[in-house]
């Protein structure tokens, strides 16, 4: 098996590089630009990233291959100082196991503190002495790397010579297994239940770990989730077989020293596991028999190019970076900027038909019925006989391995339906639109679109902006207006079948879904630069020619009400109780009756589509996008006049509830909720608050091993109203999280802090601004709320002060609070 497939993925690599590889090598991949690396005078390496993530803050970790953590090291780690300056644990504790060895991670260091970054490195190089293990310091943030790595060589001379031979271990050997694994973990999960199929595969060997070997088992793997999962899912349906969440995972070769792992769970309801344990089997025999048409993977390809070239174009984030240089040191990974792989997937000097036989391969390699497998269940039953669990996924893995399926996977659609003539209109205005620095464009029929091109991403963001929202919905049950945003995606349309009209989408490259919020609805997404009309074909189809697929919102209801709330839902439904126009989701809420509502709710959106606006920014020049737009937005229905916006009076809980909760990981979540006004200033100032508010929570968690998150944002209707969201992972001390809340709001801010924080949200900002996302993002602000909260963005920065802060802080804490304990 092992000989086989890396045969086959070096062939594949090879044939990408074949215009360029003179002989039968590889070549190696280019390291990402931002990353310096190399080793220390003690003979220890080191990675920096100058990376502009966090204005003043950076990441740090050092690495010690081959030791695991040790419990004396971690209860005899002075943490103290570390918290009293916002630097707290990852949940569990500072040092982290990887694989059989340790990674001390010291998490968003405030390096805009001269004495605070001294600390840290004095701390950082203290551990490196404590053990003569083979070790890495790695450093991603706002940093000068050439001062850094002079404070590096000053601290590293405390540190004893490093003398480490063969320090990975002895040499990797690929042993399957014949006789397959079943695992039963008693999960307290009620009704619910997940099964997991699991197969183990070789790891990439060494030596071609840096080269396009590695990345191209990385796209086959992705080649393989998009099929598998595609496949599954249809015959989950098919089958009538309710699942609340459906996961594929791929542990590969960076992330372990150890074997890859490919791996399938569904989350169903119990009387539903071995049925779909028998789905999963058939499907993967399928593959393993079968493979795939050219067809199929070929489409397969464009559904993920545009995920591709957006992963290419992300920027990566200080925890990101550590953990790309945490694999480098530990498993040899590649440090090759994302664009690489995206340029790599690209390529078109192979055919499709070669790249559909060699992905056959690879499938037939990876699947082996019984061997190397895993098969597992985690629910409260009973008992499960081994024997017979193994049995029936034999039964159905001979089953689909031997009988070929008539069903037809691909995703392209018959799309004549979407071509319809539109009347013709006119540019009847253009003007300067502050917010995103473009234009704002109005047509004869009333439509205004907003406008501004961002070159070199090859793709655009869009929002089609409609005028109303759960607030004009009569007879909502609570929690039921959050799935209205999904109702969209279930009409028939184009043409096309539900399931239909979203494979067209997909197959295109189109993201989009719907929001639903109070007072406005937005249709949103991402799109490749080149499938601007095939874009508005779809908004058309949808605005005018949607019926109700009845079939599609019972498969939808199904498996609805076996998916788990988020905890952020569950906070909300705490602190807004009997609130009927909620944006948030609760399962009670959904109801057979819910998609007439939504479909009463969105023909009448469609039908007076200038109340409303479209947003596009991207790498869209502007005469395509002029000319695209008179040829099709005639085509939208209008009405004059606008959409009342109706009154409503609510008043959320005072005062504090709490609920401990069984199940999952220990943790604390705390909401904190309070009516404050959104303005410019207060909305550039939560962003600080929630940093002070974190610093406090993770000084007052000090020793407890729990991880601090806080996130903020401000809700404008019924009343204007901000909140925070405390997460705390790793235990359950909520006494400590309430008195962290109560420091935060009391204390003091020192000027340099305040002058750091002003520094990092503005800096922040400035980048996000950059992005056609977040420009988008403000533009729904702007006309869907008639907030304007970037255009004197600084001016609002510059204006925070340290009474400000105290307020908004000392404001929320005397407000409204819900809290949740996981135990």
């Amino acid at each position: 098996m092992p000989t086989r497939l890396f045969h086959m993925v070096f062939c594949l690599a090879f044939l990408v590089f074949s215009r360029t590889v003179p002989a039968q090598t590889l070549p190696s991949l280019p390291m990402d630009g931002k990353i310096q690396r190399g080793s220390l005078r003690c003979g220890v390496a080191y990675y920096m990233v100058k990376n502009d993530e966090v204005k003043g803050y950076a990441d740090f970790a050092v690495v010690r291959r081959g030791e695991a953590p040790a419990q004396a090291a971690e209860e005899g780690f002075e943490t103290r100082y570390l918290s009293r300056n916002g630097i707290g644990p990852r949940p569990g504790g500072f040092f982290q196991e990887h694989d059989g060895s340790t990674v001390l991670h010291l998490d968003r260091v405030p390096v805009y503190d001269a004495n605070v970054l001294d600390s840290t490195l004095l701390v950082t190089f203290a551990q490196v002495a404590a053990s003569r293990a083979d070790e890495a310091v790695i450093v991603s943030g706002d940093i000068d790397p050439v001062e850094f790595k002079k404070k590096m060589d000053i601290f590293s001379m405390m540190v004893p010579q490093h003398f480490v031979e063969n320090s990975r271990g002895p040499d990797y050997v690929w042993e399957p297994w014949m006789m397959p694994s079943v695992i039963w973990k008693d999960r307290p999960m009620g009704d619910r239940g997940v099964v997991r199929v699991a197969y183990a595969s070789p790891r990439t060997p060494q030596e071609q770990m840096n080269t396009a070997q590695a990345l191209v088992m990385g796209i086959l793997s992705r080649e393989f989730q998009t099929i598998a999962v595609r496949r599954i899912e249809r015959n989950l349906r098919d089958a009538g077989i309710p699942y609340g969440r459906l996961d594929f995972h791929y542990m590969n070769s960076t992330e372990t020293s150890g074997n890859e792992e490919y791996a399938v769970e569904v989350q169903t309801d119990k009387e539903h596991l071995e049925a779909a344990m028998k789905i999963i089997s058939g499907t993967l025999a399928g593959l393993d028999g079968f493979g795939v048409p050219v067809e199929e993977f070929a489409d397969a390809k464009k559904v993920m190019m545009a995920g591709m070239v957006s992963r290419g174009n992300t920027a990566l984030s200080n925890r990101k970076y550590v953990e790309r240089c945490t694999a480098h040191f530990l498993y040899g990974a590649n440090l090759a900027p994302y664009a690489e792989e995206t340029r790599l997937f690209a390529r078109k000097n192979v055919p499709d038909s070669t790249e559909t036989r060699l992905f056959n391969q690879f499938a037939n390699s990876l699947l082996n019925q019984l061997s190397s497998l895993t098969l597992e269940y985690r629910a409260r039953l009973d008992s499960l006989d081994e024997d017979n669990a193994l049995f029936q996924y034999n039964l159905a893995y001979l089953y689909g391995s031997t009988f070929k399926e008539a069903k037809e996977y691909s995703w392209q659609r018959d799309t004549s339906g979407l071509e319809v003539a539109c009347p013709r209109v006119k540019l009847k205005e253009t003007k300067p639109e502050p917010v995103s620095g473009g234009v704002l464009w109005t047509f004869s029929n009333g439509i205004r679109v907003v406008y501004k091109q961002v070159p070199g991403l090859r793709n655009f963001h869009y929002s089609l902006l409609l005028g109303g929202g759960l607030s004009g919905v009569s007879g909502l049950t609570e929690g039921e207006g959050g799935y209205f945003g999904d109702m969209l995606s279930l009409y028939d349309a184009g043409g096309m079948s539900a399931s239909d009209f979203r494979d067209h989408l997909a197959v295109n490259g189109i993201d989009m879904e719907a929001q639903v919020a109070l007072t406005f609805t937005s249709i949103h997404g991402r799109a490749p630069s080149s499938k601007l009309p095939t874009l508005l074909k779809a908004l058309l189809a949808l605005a005018n020619g949607r019926t109700v697929n009845r079939g599609e919102f019972d498969i939808y209801l199904r498996n609805a009400k076996w998916a788990q709330e988020p905890v952020d839902s569950r906070l909300y439904a705490m602190m807004y109780p009997g609130f009927s126009y909620s944006a948030k989701k609760y399962v009670t809420g959904l109801n057979p009756g819910t998609q007439a509502k939504a479909a009463q709710f969105f023909e009448s959106l469609f039908s007076r589509m200038n109340d409303g606006m479209l947003f596009i920014v991207g790498d869209v020049d502007e005469p395509t996008v002029r000319r695209t737009l008179l040829r099709y937005l005639g085509g939208f229905r209008t009405q004059r006049g606008a959409a009342a916006r109706k009154t409503l009076r609510y008043q959320p809980r005072t005062g504090t509830v709490t609920r401990r909760e069984a199940g999952g990981g220990k943790a604390v979540y705390v909401r904190l909720d309070t009516e404050y006004p959104l303005s410019g200033i207060n909305y550039a100032m939560a962003d600080i608050a929630a940093e002070v508010l974190r610093r406090r929570v993770v000084e007052a968690l000090d020793g407890k091993g729990m991880s601090v998150e806080v996130t903020s944002g401000f809700h404008t209707y019924p009343q204007e109203r901000l909140w925070m969201l405390i997460s705390c992972e790793g235990g359950t001390d909520l006494e400590a999280v309430r008195r962290g809340v109560r420091k935060a709001a009391s204390s003091p801010v020192s000027a340099k802090d305040l002058n750091a924080w002003k520094a990092m949200a503005l800096a922040h900002m400035n980048r996000e601004l950059a992005e056609p996302e977040t420009v988008v993002a403000a533009l729904v602000a702007r006309y869907g709320i008639g907030k304007d909260l970037v255009t004197h963005y600084k001016e609002s920065v510059n204006s925070v002060s340290a009474a400000r802060l105290t307020d908004m802080l000392s404001t929320l804490a005397a407000g409204s609070a819900a809290e949740i304990v996981m135990e």
